[in-house]
């Protein structure tokens, strides 16, 4: 059964193969799947993270590889699929060519985390994004003043991507009071929803996670369950009752 959860995969790790059964399993229960093209050096990742992406870079997962995979997904299962990744791989691809592709495919948005919205590169984005009909998706942080909370807010008009605290993606925030009150205040900022992002790692995190925001986003730990045997341990966690 689908929970409010997005899952995610780095496309190509451990190879091709295993990313197909990966996110066939993931289609199952994620109401969203967030496909990662691979990078070089992705920001905020726990090493666990960083090795994936290196393994699909040696398989020789390209941008254009991604999106045969992409593409066939968006065709053969009901999930909802945006990708993550970084904005040179958007940028060498050709910005335009690459939104153009994403929505010919049926691609629901984009996360690219190392591209504020005040940088000139990012108008460009919004602009064709909005040209494409494709949400670009903002990342808002705890250190975030209400300043730029507010802004980041009036562009968003799907949800936001909140990173639970400024570590990486395997780490847990001080308190449960810190993480409510965190998504409290963003809630207050704009009716819109709230997505989690980092430490989410058990079924019992997804379900604490949606009692005050909208969807938690489970990454790291897909990747570590997945490195101890393969698929079927990713089944198996989300056919476990505990």
């Amino acid at each position: 059964m689908k929970q409010p959860i997005m899952t995610h995969l780095v496309c190509g790790y451990p190879n091709i193969e295993e990313s197909q059964k990966l996110i066939n399993v993931l289609n199952k229960y994620s109401t969203f799947i967030e496909v990662q093209i691979p990078f070089s050096d992705p920001i905020a990742d726990w090493p666990i993270i960083t090795d994936a992406n290196e393994k699909a870079l040696e398989n020789w997962i390209t941008p254009s590889k991604c999106f045969e995979f992409l593409e066939k997904n968006t065709k053969n299962n009901d999930t909802n699929i945006l990708i993550m990744t970084y904005y040179n791989i958007v940028y060498n691809y050709g910005v335009e060519k690459f939104i153009k592709k994403s929505k010919q495919i049926w691609i629901y948005g984009f996360i690219i985390p190392d591209m504020p919205y005040d940088e000139k590169e990012w108008q460009e984005l919004i602009n064709l994004c909005k040209k494409y009909d494709i949400n670009l998706i903002q990342v808002v942080s705890p250190t975030c003043e209400e300043k730029r909370l507010k802004e980041l807010f009036s562009i968003s008009n799907w949800f936001v991507y909140a990173v639970s605290k400024n570590m990486t993606t395997w780490n847990k925030i001080d308190t449960w009071n810190d993480f409510e009150n965190y998504i409290k205040k963003l809630k207050n900022i704009k009716n819109i929803q709230i997505w989690v992002w980092f430490w989410v790692k058990t079924k019992k995190d997804i379900e604490n996670v949606c009692k005050v925001a909208d969807f938690a986003i489970m990454w790291s730990e897909l990747i570590r369950i997945l490195n101890k045997n393969w698929v079927q341990w990713v089944e198996n966690f989300f056919n476990n009752t505990n």
